[in-house]
């Protein structure tokens, strides 16, 4: 017992041990009201610092998550313009045929199919123009990588499945292989005004033409090019009295069959020929664009790997030799932030569809904006030039759904559940369990209690010296 009056170990140990107590319940309280087990760096310092990058990524996977949706509806604005592109593509091609079919439409049905055709390249060029999403514009080629013409030897480009070409690059063409037709030649008949000296019928890609014993060479050759828009082929002369069955296309699809030609021929039945397709080095400052060499177009058009695509003209085609650059390249590319960290993007090119870039594979120098029915040949090549562009747009619209399913709306997937893992983590480091902290606020209320009694207990023991003072 202590004798002692000015000081009360007793006493100060008990207020010290009340003093531990309170605190200890007062950081009980604040965990079980705030929900968190750590409120303050002093809580567990090396936890906050944890905690803290995960809540960072958390919160970056909830903004990337809206943007990928974003950039869904973006994808789903463009693909949604193309489905009406796609409808007028099919109307001007309805039209086509019905131009095509001279034998029973006179001059106003065709004039009347050549104006609504006009009108309709007018809307796909509005919808080309004025598609946007917010202040974006998408399919004007602004939204991709668009190519501008400043060579003499090209037509168009789409790069749209090109990564790594800065603003502003030039493109370089080295044609390494040229384009060919495909050519048969006939007998050699002595002259343009030769007899063919017999009377039959042979076959041109399975079109039959018929002659007389008195048609001359120069008969013969326009008979085969009367019906060239059926055949694809036409009836050339480079040398006079043989007639050169050249197709009117370059390329590996470019094909002169002819049969049943004993008459025609020199020597032979039948004899057949394809042409050859252009090839070519693409490159940017010395480098290849793609593929060190691309070889997978037809005839006069250039396609690599990817899927890029160049239209080169007739001269720049068939002739092989470096033909210097030929495109300047504006960067739209579209790029989508679709992770919490830097670097974690997509990116997306869309192309031009004006009219005047759609269907420039087909023949050179036309495209979708010069379709001409009027006549028997325009509307024939204006088939031809809708189906490449209709394919053109299919191809487009197709990178569009595998993009948004395949790139965007997967990575909506992972991110959520990705989020929703990480916030099981941070929740586990910096969350309050109730359960467990609800026993430690018993405990702590309890020592409370029993060091208040103590704290009593022990300031009334001095007063027991008071009976030695009496």
């Amino acid at each position: 017992m202590s004798l002692r009056i000015n000081l009360n170990s007793a006493s100060l140990t008990a207020h010290r041990t009340l003093s531990a107590t309170d605190a200890a319940l007062g950081k009980s309280i604040e965990r079980l009201s705030s929900g968190f087990r750590i409120n303050s760096a002093g809580d567990d310092p090396a936890g906050l610092v944890i905690s803290e990058k995960l809540r960072a990524q958390i919160s970056g996977l909830g903004q990337a998550i809206r943007n990928a949706g974003d950039a869904v509806n973006m994808v789903k604005t463009a693909e949604g313009a193309l489905n009406e592109v796609h409808r007028l593509l099919r109307s001007m091609r309805d039209l086509a045929v019905h131009a095509a079919n001279t034998g029973a439409t006179d001059a106003a049905s065709v004039a009347a199919d050549q104006a609504q055709i006009e009108n309709a390249i007018q809307s796909l060029n509005k919808i080309a123009a004025e598609t946007m999403f917010g202040q974006k514009t998408l399919l004007d080629g602004s939204a991709g990588i668009k190519a501008t013409v400043i060579g003499d030897k090209v037509v168009s480009a789409d790069f749209s499945y090109t990564t790594g070409l800065t603003d502003g690059a030039q493109i370089s063409i080295n044609v390494t292989s040229a384009a060919t037709k495909g050519v048969v030649y006939s007998k050699d008949f002595g002259g343009e005004n030769a007899t063919v000296g017999k009377a039959g019928t042979f076959y041109i890609n399975g079109v039959a033409i018929s002659y007389s014993t008195n048609d001359t060479v120069a008969q013969l050759r326009a008979a085969i090019n009367a019906v060239s828009s059926e055949t694809g082929v036409v009836a050339a002369q480079t040398t006079a009295g043989i007639i050169d069955f050249t197709t009117t296309r370059y390329g590996h699809s470019a094909t002169v069959a002819i049969s049943s030609a004993g008459d025609i021929l020199d020597g032979v039945v039948s004899a057949a020929a394809v042409g050859t397709d252009a090839a070519a080095q693409v490159t940017v400052g010395g480098s290849a664009v793609s593929d060190a060499l691309w070889t997978s177009g037809d005839g006069l058009v250039l396609k690599d790997s990817l899927g890029n695509q160049i239209v080169l003209t007739e001269a720049g085609g068939t002739a092989t030799g470096n033909k210097g650059a030929q495109f300047q390249v504006s960067v739209g590319t579209l790029i989508f932030q679709v992770g919490a960290y830097s670097g974690q993007t997509r990116e997306l090119n869309i192309p031009d569809v004006h009219a005047y870039n759609l269907g420039t594979a087909t023949y050179a120098g036309q495209s979708v904006a010069t379709i001409d029915v009027t006549t028997s040949d325009g509307a024939q090549k204006a088939i031809d030039i809708l189906d490449e562009a209709i394919s053109t747009i299919s191809t487009i619209r197709a990178n569009l759904g595998a993009t948004q399913k395949n790139v965007l709306e997967s990575s909506i997937n992972s991110l959520t559940i990705a989020k929703e893992n990480i916030a099981a983590s941070e929740s586990t480091i910096r969350d309050t369990d109730m359960a467990a902290e609800m026993v430690e606020f018993m405990k702590y209320q309890i020592l409370q209690q029993a060091g208040v009694a103590m704290l009593a207990q022990a300031n009334q023991t001095p007063q027991a010296l008071l009976a030695l003072l009496r």
